[in-house]
């Protein structure tokens, strides 16, 4: 569907509502982002789907040139802006800006009562970047790599010779789809252990609210705390997705809430246990994590579970700005 068309711009720019017929137009602009790790072509069939979402396609000549999702959260209150990118040939010369500003209009006129906008970032920060928006939380992020047909088999006897050298697991327990408000809502639970009282899930922020489990609830997350009574360690583990890397290749996305490195190192053992049957034979897993973790997690992931090091430190920024 044609939403509107920039005639100021040469050659005028064409926005749309992304539809089925433009996803292999829409890979083809992707091609080789983040490295092979790109995570829209799992997506796009569902955020076109959505409620509440919009997928913008900025169109040059009838062609593909640009895209931006805009999703409505915490009960119409934020714009979480996702998935902007630019036609490798059309960058450097503003489409970028055309079709955020773009957007951004089609959101004061469609949803008015949106007080912000929100996204997440993971590339260094300058001065004009904290001008326009302000931090809301910032996590490590720490990327592994592994062979699932490798690791998981002899998972066990990691952990037992772990063990042996002194590890002690800690208490580790899933949460049902029904306790999830229950716990996750928990005023000690929003101010203590989650960033900023949000739900940081695979790079979509949400507040903790009950509206915002609603739309989680969608997506097949798996939750992990250390206890259920005034828990202060979650893991919040996204369903494995296939990347362009390879045909044999998927992404395993986890959130780290809390900073009790011990609890934390026994729910990432108990996640992998429970992602084994969903993953492919190569995997990518990233996890996000309070940034004074970081370092000895990469350390644990490599000397005691045999991870490979992907990517040295990053850091995954949550910002928000005015609408």
């Amino acid at each position: 569907m044609k939403l509107e068309t920039r005639p100021s711009t040469d050659p005028p720019l064409e926005f749309a509502v992304a539809t089925e017929k433009e996803f292999e137009e829409v890979l083809a602009m992707s091609k080789g982002i983040y490295g092979g790790l790109d995570y829209l072509p799992s997506r796009y069939h569902a955020w076109i789907r959505e409620p509440g979402r919009t997928v913008v396609l900025a169109k040059k000549n009838g062609a593909v040139i640009g895209l931006q999702s805009v999703y409505i959260i915490d009960a119409g209150e934020t714009a979480l802006v996702e998935g902007l990118r630019v036609a490798p040939w059309e960058r450097g010369k503003g489409v970028a800006g055309v079709l955020q500003r773009f957007c951004a209009e089609m959101v004061k006129e469609k949803h008015p009562s949106v007080k912000v906008s929100r996204l997440t970032r993971d590339d260094k920060l300058g001065p004009r970047d904290f001008q326009k928006y302000r931090v809301i939380a910032k996590q490590g992020i720490l990327l592994v790599r592994f062979s699932a047909p490798e690791l998981l088999p002899r998972l066990d006897a990691t952990v037992r010779a772990l063990v042996e050298g002194g590890f002690r697991p800690e208490p580790s327990e899933l949460l049902l789809e029904s306790e999830v408000p229950g716990v996750v809502l928990q005023e000690s639970f929003r101010k203590e252990v989650l960033p900023n009282q949000t739900i940081i899930q695979d790079w979509q922020p949400f507040k903790a609210t009950e509206s915002n489990l609603g739309l989680l609830r969608q997506k097949e997350l798996c939750w992990l705390v250390d206890r259920k009574a005034r828990p202060t360690v979650a893991t919040l583990a996204t369903r494995p997705f296939a990347i362009p890397l390879g045909e044999d290749w998927c992404y395993l996305n986890i959130d780290v809430f809390g900073r009790d490195p011990a609890r934390v190192k026994s729910q990432l053992i108990h996640q992998l246990r429970l992602q084994a049957p969903r993953l492919r034979p190569r995997v990518m897993c990233q996890l996000f994590l309070d940034p004074a973790l970081w370092l000895e997690m990469a350390t644990f992931c490599q000397a005691a579970l045999g991870l490979e090091l992907a990517k040295d430190y990053t850091e995954q920024y949550l910002l928000e700005a005015d609408i």
